[in-house]
């Protein structure tokens, strides 16, 4: 039994119990000296709304019952110590959502695992013992959300408290995307941000995993944590990762390995529907940078968008796309045929390639993606088809009705019978299937197929051919420092790469222009050696 402070009250009674003092235990009921249970939950409308007393004996026993099932949650170190039960049974909930769902290996379980049990040992102070009873290590938690976003996203003064802090939901998203560059999976940030938008990964009402028992006795500050209304936002999805890694490395000596590049590269290129030849001038230009694609270990001072390991990564890729196949369309000739620079890709038609599943999506039933209907405004019901009215209903249903609480009893009785009366029909299909993977996949290499096959040669013009003025790929560099800047087909490609890599279009084009600025210092440095006025990178 915990001891949180003796209160005198009426007689116990029980037994014949003549005691007046009142300790409250660990299960939030009274308990006299001799330990008889008195009344109901220490409780309130809120957490600075509360009685000592025992409640008083109501004349019928229906109406103690409903205040007991209204009112019964926790306070002080017994409500954090509860909370951390609740965030500890959710992140479960997405790290069997990562192996069973997504095929990750099942050792990113126990690598999550372990990263918990250090951040847990920070909370310590948070949690009062119970009779000696300390909480166990293995108990789950992460840290603090409330992130404000900005151009330089991560300041150390508050990756300092990182730890100690609170523990927020969207900080169980970056501890599992720290277990995943753990074991260097080919997995992205963007991954993690439509996971939780297009199939289900915990996040959003992530509070209806928790049993209704459990939910009753958390206090209604931590209900908004656990019920995120929002998507996720990609500015806050990093912070949190960046000053959970950071405070990590500060407190226990982690060094983070580097992204598994040569995986994510190959990648990229796919998705992108890219020529292969990319790969090689990515992974020069990235070593010429000096790019490891690794967390900066120093933990002081302010860390941006160009310390980031994946804005680095695509942002090679981006400015080798600008340099070997630029987007203005402008006349280069390459020196030999062997050069990546020798083809030139049709971005009029890479485009209507890559958009091609998505206007097919269109046209279906399924038009609207998660993230649409996410955004979706009052006015857009009157637009909308038969088809796409239920699709907006199976969305709602699936992410705000709770059907728990409408099958409780007491105040969700009318609820209940309202349900009853208007029933859903519960055999749609699942939202995942291996089938749909499968297809994703071939369609893939169709796209491919058909980016490469509009590909053409450029015309070859050697140096001793004598012809003077000619532009050779990487001459004539355009920079883009704002989105405005941006022609229609590098915003396009600016955008899908983006995605990809979960950052917003601005996030990139920063990433992209901080690379550059080092390209241009290394060109310069390269050209007091050789006397080179040009980017030659294939």
């Amino acid at each position: 039994m915990m001891n949180t402070g003796r209160t005198k009250g009426p007689v116990c009674g029980v037994e014949n119990c003549r005691s007046r003092w009142y300790d409250e235990g660990e299960d939030g009921y009274l308990y006299c000296e001799n330990g008889h249970r008195k009344g109901g939950l220490v409780v309130g409308e809120d957490e600075d709304d509360w009685s000592a007393m025992p409640r008083a004996r109501t004349r019928h026993k229906k109406d103690s019952d409903e205040d007991e099932k209204t009112y019964k949650y926790y306070r002080g170190h017994q409500a954090f110590d509860h909370y951390l039960k609740c965030y500890q049974l959710i992140l479960r909930h997405q790290v069997w959502f990562l192996v069973h769902e997504k095929g990750l290996p099942e050792e990113l379980e126990g690598v999550i695992s372990d990263l918990w049990t250090l951040r847990i040992l920070k909370l310590n102070a948070k949690v009062a013992p119970i009779d000696g009873y300390d909480l166990p290590s293995q108990a789950f938690s992460s840290a603090q959300s409330d992130i404000e976003s900005g151009n330089e996203l991560f300041g150390a003064k508050r990756r300092n408290i990182k730890l100690k802090a609170t523990p927020g939901l969207i900080d169980s998203l970056a501890l599992c995307y720290l277990g995943i560059i753990t074991l260097r999976l080919p997995v992205t940030p963007g991954d993690i941000c439509k996971w939780t938008i297009d199939d289900s990964m915990p996040y959003q009402r992530a509070i209806q995993l928790l049993p209704l028992t459990m939910r009753g006795r958390l206090p209604p500050a931590y209900h908004a944590v656990l019920d995120p209304n929002s998507l996720l936002k990609l500015e806050r999805f990093f912070s949190a990762i960046v000053d959970l890694s950071t405070a990590f490395q500060k407190e226990y000596g982690i060094i983070w390995p580097s992204l598994n590049s040569p995986l994510l590269i190959f990648r990229y290129l796919k998705e992108l529907a890219l020529p292969l030849e990319l790969y090689d001038t990515t992974t020069r230009l990235a070593s010429y940078l000096g790019y490891n694609f690794a967390f900066p270990t120093s933990v002081n001072g302010i860390i941006g968008i160009r310390n980031l390991p994946e804005a680095q990564l695509v942002a090679c890729l981006v400015i080798c796309v600008k340099v070997v196949y630029p987007f203005d369309g402008q006349q280069q000739y390459p020196r030999t045929t062997s050069e990546p620079a020798a083809t030139t890709i049709d971005w009029e038609d890479w485009y209507k390639q890559i958009s091609l599943p998505k206007m097919e999506q269109q046209g279906s039933s399924s038009k609207y993606t998660p993230e649409a209907l996410a955004n979706m405004q009052e006015q857009d019901i009157f637009s909308m088809s038969e088809d796409q009215l239920d699709q907006y209903l199976d969305w709602y249903q699936d992410t705000f009705i709770d059907e728990a609480r409408i099958r409780q009893g007491g105040d969700g009785d009318f609820q209940s019978a309202l349900y009853d009366m208007f029933p859903i029909d519960r055999t749609r299909p699942s939202k995942a299937s291996n089938d749909q993977s499968e297809r994703s996949t071939n369609q893939d290499m169709e796209i491919i197929k058909a980016v490469h096959g509009n590909m053409r040669p450029r015309t070859v013009i050697r140096d001793h051919e004598g012809q003077e003025h000619i532009v050779r790929p990487g001459q004539r560099y355009k920079y883009y420092r704002k989105k405005e800047d941006l022609p229609e087909h590098a915003k396009r490609f600016y955008e899908r790469a983006a995605k990809i890599a979960g950052l917003s279009l601005d996030m990139l084009i920063k990433a992209v222009f901080f690379a550059e600025q080092k390209v241009e210092k290394w060109r310069d440095k390269r050209r007091r050696w050789t006397g080179s006025k040009a980017i030659v990178l294939g």
